[in-house]
């Protein structure tokens, strides 16, 4: 089983919480896991991408919103088929006050509804600790929520086998 996790960092702050997201799926027998950096277009690897039952998008917030790479990414790829793949996103942000990770995640998620995506957070299906949207991760509270997210990670690597092996 493979999952892509697709994000964008700058700063690092991003790609540490999608390390976080893999661990944690990695922790699921028979899961491939990898990492694109749309910061870095050639490591893309768009046929490992293609060939993945789930991926999770990852965005710093910026004015509430998800990053303008993210945005265009959405917007101006169509060689990637996300159509019926499992999805789920997380997002950063600098501050808990108003930052609103929780909008850029929701602005991901009506992209990935429009690309034909699965959308998928485990809610509450799994008891506590409950995944809403996704994770939101404080830059200065990242370790705070490092088993979050790897707890979030396995959740979606166990929902993607339920899913898609056969």
């Amino acid at each position: 089983m493979k999952i892509s996790i697709v994000y964008v960092s700058e700063s690092g702050n991003t790609e540490k919480v999608a390390g976080f997201i893999r661990t944690g799926a990695e922790q699921v027998p028979e899961t491939d896991v990898r990492l694109f950096n749309l910061e870095k277009p050639e490591s893309v690897d768009e046929a490992f991408i293609n060939d993945s039952a789930a991926v999770i998008f990852g965005t710093p917030t910026y004015v509430a919103n998800m990053c303008w790479q993210m945005k265009k990414w959405f917007d101006t790829n169509w060689t990637v088929r996300l159509g019926g793949k499992l999805g789920g996103v997380f997002a950063t942000e600098n501050s808990p006050n108003g930052g609103g990770a929780e909008l850029a995640m929701t602005a991901m998620i009506s992209h990935m509804l429009v690309k034909g995506m699965l959308v998928y957070s485990s809610g509450s299906e799994f008891n506590r600790p409950f995944i809403h949207i996704g994770p939101a991760v404080v830059r200065d509270q990242m370790e705070l929520r490092e088993e979050h997210c790897r707890v979030f990670g396995k959740r979606m690597a166990i929902k993607a086998h339920t899913l898609f092996d056969r």
